[in-house]
């Protein structure tokens, strides 16, 4: 048996992800999880040893849950929660969600446990709809926790398919006082999405347009708002300080829990054996550090005007999109720093 010393030693985590489950009620075209031959949920046997394994490191750590869908898992999501904070390390807890499952008990389980919570939403109902389904249902959980006071962030994949219409996700959140943030991930050629990346992916011109005109479209919300809703991706760009890594996983201090107990660097690399770092009963810590690279292999950086606040992009997506599918960033990033200077300041009403 190893011992708490010999993990602390090797292992160092900052920030520990659970799927709960690989089942989902939805069947999003682009899932990099990809389908599942049998659908698994998590033993709580894999669970209490994956808390153990972050407590174990003896440094504060955050745990987010993910599946599959999580909320199908409600009895799950609350013993990972309650089994994280009695290890006295973690300091915050985050769910990833649909939306489209939420009741009345699973508020309060968010609200006992002071979950931040993400909702996947990818554009205004009609695009939500053809990129995901049921979009009344996840509406409607965004209603429930706007009417329950949850703040919420939201999370869209961007695709060639709503890259036009990210004007119309600000609006669609303009009414909700407790949305607070968007973050924009695209596309990751993974899972049931490498069979569709070549057509999915949007093209440079359309996603710096779109990005545009939905920061402008955020920047005219926001004026109207006591709170703004926080763009991720510009916020990434502005901050004053220099980040070393542009995540946990880019220094190993990320660790991805799979239903069965084998672990990953991070979400994005969850089932992909090539990144397999033993389990949780027999981790391979050397294994986390596969994942460095947060800068596009393919981009001129010396050359870009924003070389010195480029944030990188995610090492798992970066991986995955190869060749110039990972410059795509660099065209979200160049064209919402033009609108930090074409679009006024945000400002909060008094």
């Amino acid at each position: 048996m190893r011992s708490g010393i010999f993990f602390c030693t090797l292992m160092n985590i900052r920030y520990l992800i659970l799927a709960l489950t690989t089942r989902c009620n939805l069947c999003c075209r682009y899932c990099y999880n990809g389908p599942e031959k049998t659908p698994a949920d998590m033993p709580e046997s894999v669970l209490y040893q994956a808390c153990r394994l972050a407590a174990d490191s003896g440094r504060p750590f955050h745990l987010q849950l993910t599946g599959g869908e999580p909320t199908l898992m409600p009895a799950l999501i609350e013993k990972a929660a309650r089994s994280a904070r009695e290890s006295g390390l973690c300091r915050t807890i985050g769910i990833q969600t649909n939306g489209s499952c939420l009741s009345p008990e699973m508020l309060k389980i968010f609200k006992t446990y002071d979950m931040q919570v993400g909702v996947s939403l990818d554009g205004g109902p009609d695009v939500h709809q053809a990129q995901r389904g049921k979009a009344a249902e996840t509406l409607r959980g965004l209603q429930m926790l706007e009417s329950a006071g949850i703040p919420f962030r939201v999370t869209t994949v961007v695709t060639r398919h709503n890259t036009a219409f990210l004007d119309r996700l600000a609006l669609t959140l303009a009414g909700f006082s407790c949305a607070r943030g968007i973050g924009l991930d695209l596309l990751v050629a993974k899972g049931r999405a490498a069979a569709t990346a070549a057509a999915d992916f949007p093209d440079s011109r359309s996603l710096a347009d779109g990005s545009k005109a939905m920061a402008a479209t955020l920047a005219a919300v926001n004026a109207c708002r006591p709170r703004p809703i926080r763009l991720r991706e510009k916020d990434l760009l502005m901050r004053a300080e220099k980040k070393p890594a542009f995540c946990h996983a880019c220094r190993g201090e990320s660790l991805a829990v799979h239903p069965d107990g084998r672990l990953f660097p991070c979400g994005q690399t969850l089932a992909d054996d090539s990144f397999a770092a033993g389990t949780v009963w027999h981790p391979e810590p050397g294994a986390l550090q596969r994942l460095g690279m947060s800068r596009p292999e393919q981009a001129d950086c010396e050359r870009c005007e924003i070389r010195d606040r480029c944030p990188g992009d995610c090492p798992g997506r970066l991986h995955y999109n190869r060749g110039a599918r990972q410059t795509l960033v660099c065209d979200l990033y160049r064209a919402l720093w033009k609108t930090s200077t074409e679009n006024p300041p945000e400002r909060r009403k008094t």
